[in-house]
């Protein structure tokens, strides 16, 4: 009802104008076509905060960006993503796929679930938010299966598109969609691997066809256990050098089937993880966590790491940031591109850093999980 004030006074406009031009009506249908749509639909960023309760629950917090409101509820999650106008979660009390909107209200995703018999579900989003892609893994350690799904976000249309296995100690996991989501981007790792890493690392990215289940191995594949980034037609490889002292960056447009390297530079001694590639929306940059990891996992576990920028035009790579004593996980780029918002595993909050001086600014005690719009 708050805006039938501006409904009316555009109808008077247009009864009008019905004397002139037919031409002269059209702005006024537009304007008040893009006002009506704009009061459907709600942005809010949703921020998590880790184990504010004794028993070790998450709570998510939903801003409206334009007017503050703030909702929260608490739930015992991993894995947060944002599907649709929902932040979908694995419930690992209860070894459940959940969802929960700004209503606050959790509830159990109506058909992306583990099956009786299977013993991990994940799942990936496509690049146009229309589909969904989930494996399951069943059996044991040294004989495992896995089945790859696709539906579009409602559920219609679901079929499976590979069945892999069964392998000794080894599943397989999407990653992402290729540029025009006509493949599904996997990799094949053992079991229970990326528990030891810092970052998410890949074994052996191959390309899966949506329609057909048609495989192929993604060139220079497996070359390490290491991390990768995907954004349109781009795909960057960190790629360990054989003197163990830093990581390539392996540059590939898979449209155009064009291969290019960064040599590795090594602002930190004795590197022991990296990962977390986040590639800018336009393909001109990349950056990436380096870090150096002393007593790991032990009490006295040390970290110290640092952003790699890397310019992909020119083909370089440098330190941006002076050295941070925890993991990082880079989110997003700013509109402009000239900073990133990033996030920490193991530390509460959210920071940007400019591309232009390297500092790091906080800009939220909380988490940032992501953004999501309602009414779209």
């Amino acid at each position: 009802m708050q805006f039938l004030p501006v409904s009316l006074c555009l109808c008077v406009t247009f009864v009008r104008c019905l004397r002139h031009k037919l031409l002269l009506v059209l702005p006024f249908i537009f304007i008040f076509s893009l006002a009506h749509a704009q009061s459907l639909s709600r942005t809010w960023e949703v921020y998590m905060v880790r184990g504010v309760t004794a028993s070790g629950l998450d709570r998510l917090t939903f801003i409206d960006v334009l007017n503050g409101e703030m909702l929260t509820t608490e739930v015992a999650g991993e894995r947060y993503s944002i599907i649709g106008d929902d932040v979908l979660y694995f419930d690992y009390v209860n070894q459940r796929v959940m969802m929960v909107g700004v209503d606050s209200i959790p509830r159990p995703h109506p058909w992306l679930q583990l099956d009786n018999t299977a013993r991990r579900i994940d799942w990936v989003l496509s690049n146009d938010g229309r589909f969904v892609a989930w494996t399951q893994t069943y059996g044991v350690s040294n004989s495992l299966s896995t089945v790859t799904s696709l539906a579009t976000l409602d559920g219609t249309d679901r079929r499976e598109i590979l069945l892999d296995g069964p392998r000794d100690g080894i599943r397989v996991m999407p990653v992402a969609f290729s540029f025009d989501d006509t493949e599904l981007v996997m990799d094949a790792q053992p079991d229970g691997i990326g528990q030891f890493a810092a970052y998410t690392q890949f074994a052996g990215l191959f390309t899966v066809r949506t329609d057909d289940g048609a495989i192929q191995t993604l060139p220079g594949e497996p070359a390490c256990f290491c991390a990768a980034g995907f954004s349109g037609d781009l795909f960057v490889r960190l790629s360990l050098t054989n003197d163990l002292r830093g990581f390539d960056l392996i540059v590939r447009n898979l449209r155009a089937n064009i291969l290019s390297t960064i040599a590795a530079q090594t602002p930190l001694t004795n590197v022991t993880q990296a990962g977390d590639v986040l590639i800018s929306p336009d393909g001109a940059l990349a950056v990436y966590a380096l870090s150096n990891i002393s007593a790991f996992g032990t009490p006295s576990q040390t970290v110290q790491t640092v952003f790699m920028l890397a310019d992909l035009r020119a083909m370089t790579q440098r330190p941006l940031t002076n050295p941070i004593t925890t993991y990082v996980h880079p989110l997003r780029w700013t509109e402009d591109n000239t900073a990133i918002i990033f996030t920490s595993p193991q530390v509460n909050g959210t920071w940007k850093i400019k591309l232009s001086d390297g500092e790091l600014q906080k800009v939220a005690d909380e988490t940032l999980i992501g953004t999501l719009t309602q009414g779209e």
